[in-house]
């Protein structure tokens, strides 16, 4: 089968879990045997088609700007991006023309901000099969993101945020197939009247998994924080606890963002900024670490970070709401916690865990990053694929 996967950001600029997992789809579906293209965005002007394994079509959408500079500009000028966004009939334009050309069976599409909210539309008018990933609110709320404690604010809930949905809701409604996480984002789009017509499935995202268990023979009370560096992901609450409470512990952070700058310009104790590292100098800061924290302020609507902490037999602290508690097991494959004191209370009882009890947290990881296997992935997403 001849399949195109669309998303907004592709390797080498990519940002998050969902670009991760639009990777692993493309490689995992060509080892099956599938003739697959990819078609992205790039920061500069052009389209161009890079060939390796498989082809790469990449074009600046023509826009204000370029979707990762978003975080720069105000409210305002969010505004008019947004909706040029949405009804980009340049990008349209471009998306179809190499559709046209290729002429797949089957278009898979992961996240469309930044890329054009008409491309569905365009898939239907080729009579293309098509599957949507969903990773996170951004057809519901422009930003992608739902704070938790603001869910009824003028940014999630007001008359423009109604006024975006309701369109995405007509822009999105030819999807065929939608794919998600996690039930907690499906139930999400469902209670607010999406995909009515669409065939819905729920399959967690993937992680390539270790075949061999290394437990730690101690422990060293080191954590680490990984992912982006912005304040809805709770890294400068974690420093700042971090401080106020004057935890001796080490935290190792990692990751880029908007807050890396500021936060490097400030003195703190037992607190490491690495920002962005490759992924095999990562494999070494696994091993130098008990934990992995992950304290986002926003509902998580599955949490990648967690399962790639898993696949490296790490158990995880992490903020409960969204759909983290569903591939968490509390107090066995990691901690979950509401509150600055319940985090306080799960830190004490943690340094106080023994070598056994922790090397038992670390077997039920080990046996957990199973059940997110690519083979897994592959495998429910081929079913799909044959329906």
């Amino acid at each position: 089968m001849k399949i195109c996967v669309i998303s907004n950001l592709y390797e080498p600029f990519h940002v998050g879990g969902a670009e991760a997992v639009a990777k692993i789809q493309v490689e995992e579906l060509i080892k099956q045997g599938h003739d697959v293209f990819v078609i992205t965005t790039k920061p500069k002007s052009g389209l161009s088609c890079e060939k390796n394994k498989y082809k790469i079509y990449r074009f600046k959408p023509l826009n204000l700007f370029y979707y990762k500079d978003l975080s720069k500009h105000n409210f305002f000028v969010k505004i008019v991006w947004h909706l040029f966004d949405m009804f980009n009939f340049n990008s349209c334009k471009t998306v179809k023309n190499i559709l046209t050309k290729e002429g797949p069976d089957l278009v898979i599409t992961h996240n469309l901000k930044g890329i054009g909210y008409l491309i569905p539309r365009a898939i239907k008018k080729l009579k293309i099969k098509h599957i949507h990933n969903v990773h996170d609110v951004q057809l519901s709320n422009p930003s992608g993101l739902l704070i938790k404690g603001e869910e009824k604010n003028f940014m999630s809930n007001g008359f423009l945020t109604k006024i975006y949905e309701r369109i995405c809701k007509s822009l999105f409604s030819s999807v065929q197939t939608i794919i998600s996480p996690s039930k907690w984002l499906l139930e999400f789009y469902k209670n607010k009247n999406f995909f009515e017509s669409s065939d819905c499935h729920v399959i967690p995202n993937p992680v390539r998994t270790s075949s061999e268990l290394q437990l730690k023979a101690t422990k060293t009370n080191t954590y680490l924080y990984l992912g982006q560096m912005e304040q809805f992901k709770g890294i400068n609450w974690l420093i700042s606890l971090w401080q106020k409470k004057s935890i001796k512990d080490t935290l190792i952070v990692v990751g880029d963002g908007s807050q890396l700058g500021k936060l490097k310009e400030e003195q703190f104790q037992n607190i490491k900024l690495l920002g962005r590292v490759e992924q095999e100098k990562l494999k070494q800061i696994f091993k130098l670490v008990d934990f992995l924290i992950v304290p986002s302020l926003c509902y998580e609507s599955f949490g990648k970070v967690i399962i790639d902490a898993y696949a490296q037999s790490i158990p995880v602290i992490v903020r409960k709401d969204g759909g983290v508690d569903e591939i968490v097991n509390n107090e066995k494959t990691g901690f979950l916690y509401k509150t600055d004191d319940e985090f306080k209370q799960r830190l004490t009882k943690i340094n106080n865990l023994s070598i056994e009890n922790y090397n038992l947290l670390q077997k039920n990881c080990f046996n957990k990053a199973k059940q997110f296997s690519v083979e897994n992935y592959i495998e429910q997403l081929g079913i799909i694929l044959k329906s």
